[in-house]
């Protein structure tokens, strides 16, 4: 049973500007969920509205937790600045019943440890935000709703926090993040929600959206001699529809492009055997990729919205 369910969700300010048109999807207990798409796209207020800190203007937000807790870190610092360090954290461990231990790991974890009892206004940048992340991760939550919760920290630092994230939802609770660091995301996260202008273009696991995003595979082949003359030509009709072939200009090596979907075994057939394969190695698309070539431009209509099936 969903522990998060997202039903016709749609936003509109007094502007008349429409953040969110029609969002519906479910997410299940231990699911790390990326919210990713171009600024803009509605990310921020659809966490809001998850996480009750604004209404919809019509369609609902139900949760399955019983009495568990919804912890949230949001976009822009909000902490409190006349605190120590670890009195913002401990401020949020009083509020919700944690014991000071928990204060304590995650200092370390997010090692602020070494100026937890300066005072917040203070701190760098990087700090704050790991400050601001540390009192949504202080408390045990059924659900984690963070804005850009990487935003502003050193690489070692966003690795931290998402791996973090990553083992609580392992243990069941439910995650949603939404980034821009869609390496991080990949790594990570197990499914993904694509917004674009307000509206849903995407909710299924990462894995499957790259595939029938269109990702593709590049192997590339060293032989152990060069390819004899009729090789090229005979590789280059022999190939099957959706390959695309490059050759060395001296024959001792090609590249081919599959889709992803293909495997490697189909391109080891593919290949004449009396060829002593010397080196070979595959390179696949990753989200990054498939979104930079894919969506970067334009997200497909509606219609084409993919869902997992």
């Amino acid at each position: 049973m969903p522990s998060l369910t997202v039903d016709q969700i749609t936003k509109r300010y007094r502007t008349g500007t429409e953040a969110l048109s029609g969002v519906s999807f479910a997410v299940e207990p231990g699911t790390l969920l990326a919210v990713v798409g171009h600024n803009g796209a509605g990310k921020s207020t659809l966490l809001n509205i998850v996480s009750g800190l604004i209404r919809p203007t019509s369609g609902t937000v139900a949760t399955d937790i019983g009495r568990g807790r919804l912890m949230w870190s949001p976009q822009r610092t909000m902490i409190d600045w006349s605190l120590t360090v670890r009195q913002n954290i401990e401020l949020v461990a009083r509020l919700t019943g944690t014991p000071s231990s928990s204060i304590d790991r995650v200092l370390e974890l997010l090692d602020l440890d070494k100026v937890s009892s300066q005072q917040a206004e203070y701190i760098s940048g990087g700090q704050l935000q790991r400050v601001q992340i540390g009192r949504a991760l202080v408390a045990d939550a059924a659900v984690y709703v963070l804005d850009e919760p990487t935003a502003g920290l050193d690489p070692a630092a966003g690795e931290v926090v998402m791996e973090y994230l990553r083992e609580r939802a392992a243990a069941g609770a439910t995650v949603l993040v939404s980034s821009h660091d869609l390496d991080a995301v990949e790594r990570t996260a197990s499914d993904l929600v694509l917004l674009d202008e307000g509206r849903l273009r995407a909710h299924l696991p990462i894995q499957e959206f790259v595939r029938r995003a269109g990702a593709t595979m590049k192997v590339s082949v060293v032989f152990a001699e060069p390819m004899p003359e009729p090789y090229p030509d005979r590789l280059a009709r022999d190939l099957p529809p959706q390959w695309t072939l490059e050759t060395d200009a001296d024959r001792a090596g090609l590249s081919v492009q599959v889709p992803l979907a293909t495997g490697l075994r189909p391109v080891l057939a593919w290949l004449p055997s009396e060829l002593q394969v010397q080196d070979l190695s595959a390179e696949k698309q990753s989200l990054r990729d498939v979104y930079l070539a894919r969506y970067a431009e334009r997200i497909p209509a509606p219609e084409s919205v993919m869902v997992q099936q």
